[in-house]
């Protein structure tokens, strides 16, 4: 009878150092892991998942050392009842873990398994409490039924549980599951066509369009093409680019107005759209007549007028010049163009978009006239800039129609004889 003013884990402690066996020798009797018997020596109870397990484990220990487990069991705190703690007859020897050639591995794990949990004194009931695995699967993982399991990932799952509760290594387990597996899933492919293969020549041409050679060896002849033909363009149009340069006017000759300026210009001027230049001179009114306004004959500007306008055309835009009253140019133009106005009294302009005009005054940058699509009409004179004021003509006083009359029709008379 053991003692009972000892602990549980001290009586079995003695009865096993009395028999000199270890630890270890002891976790292969019993299948349970080494840690748990440690934590049962110490009463380091805890370590131990849950009262089911530990009474267990020290029911199995017990019966290893050929002790009565039931005071051991008494000593224990109850948690859940125990309806048999009288002394049992010893269970069958747990068969050795290897599995047999012939046997089904499923079904071997399986076995391993509930022969465990008989050891232990468990039932499936008592299991299903304690790991939370509804009790079907617990038998089919007995049984070696893996088609009645949700899926190979939660089987694999549920047999490491099941494994590590009892106190079992569940890495022999989870490998001889995985195998199974591996067995199934070569199985099912043994019906699938076999891959095509290739021969080394073609391996070794596919691995050659494969490699990062071939991509920068495209890289260098697409660069090398660019460089050739920008080349090209650039030196093979190098005589006419010059000859065009020698031909354009240079800004300042644009903008500012020389003495020798002719009357009458002799050449005409540059070929290119985007810059044109119109010197346009101030003329008498008797010079215009009716309609042609267009038709104005361009005369050199001196340089001395006292009020002087230089239209810079930024975008398309429609503009009016009248120069001392007299109507100087009306027409659309082009960005890029140039027009230099001069007079004496004053110089109106009206653009119908006033941020593709910019101006220079009496050779002072005003900028831009106004924002894009805005109407502006300015007067430039010798005293400064001003908005001209809209003209109303007077509406005569209609007279009194007056009333037809009747006018008598005079009759002839006759003579007498």
């Amino acid at each position: 009878m053991p003692d009972q003013n000892r602990t549980v884990g001290e009586i079995l402690k003695t009865a096993r150092e009395e028999q000199g066996l270890s630890l270890e020798e002891i976790s292969l009797l019993t299948k349970v892991n080494l840690k748990y018997l440690s934590a049962i020596e110490a009463d380091n109870w805890d370590v131990l998942p849950s009262i089911v397990q530990q009474k267990g484990f020290v029911r199995t220990y017990a019966r290893v050392l050929e002790i009565d487990p039931g005071p051991l069991l008494g000593q224990l705190r109850p948690i859940i009842q125990e309806d048999d703690l009288t002394v049992e007859p010893a269970p069958p020897d747990v068969p050795d873990s290897t599995p047999a050639a012939e046997q089904h591995p499923l079904e071997e794990i399986g076995s391993i398994l509930k022969t465990q949990r008989e050891h232990l004194g468990f039932t499936i009931p008592n299991v299903e409490d304690q790991i939370f695995i509804p009790e079907r699967y617990l038998i089919a993982i007995e049984n070696g039924s893996l088609e009645e399991l949700p899926s190979t990932v939660q089987g694999k799952g549920m047999v490491k549980n099941y494994a590590q509760f009892l106190g079992l290594d569940p890495e022999p387990l989870l490998l001889g599951y995985a195998d199974v597996l591996q067995k199934r899933l070569a199985k099912s492919r043994e019906g699938i066509p076999d891959v095509k293969t290739f021969s080394p020549l073609q391996v070794s041409i596919r691995r050659f369009l494969a490699s990062p050679t071939i991509l920068w060896v495209g890289v260098v002849i697409l660069i090398g093409s660019i460089t050739l033909w920008a080349g090209t363009l650039i030196f093979g149009a190098g005589g006419s680019s010059a000859e065009a340069t020698a031909t354009i006017p240079g800004v300042s000759d644009i903008l500012l107005p020389t003495s020798t300026l002719s009357a009458t210009p002799e050449a005409p001027i540059s070929t290119l759209s985007e810059i044109e230049v119109d010197i346009t001179p101030t003329l008498k009114g008797d010079e215009i007549t009716g309609n042609n306004a267009e038709a104005t004959p361009t005369l050199g500007i001196t340089g001395n007028e006292k009020v002087q306008v230089q239209l810079i055309i930024l975008q398309r835009t429609w503009v009016r010049v009248i120069v001392d009253n007299i109507l100087a140019y009306e027409g659309r133009l082009l960005p890029g163009s140039v027009k230099l106005f001069g007079g004496e009294l004053s110089i109106e302009v009206l653009t119908g978009n006033a941020a593709g005009v910019e101006v220079i005054y009496n050779q002072r940058d005003l900028g831009a006239m106004g924002l894009y699509g805005e109407v502006i009409d300015r007067v430039f004179t010798a005293e400064g800039i001003a908005t001209p004021t809209p003209t109303i003509s007077a509406t005569p006083t209609p007279s009194d129609t007056p009333e037809a009359s009747i006018t008598p029709t005079p009759t002839a008379t006759q003579e007498p004889e």
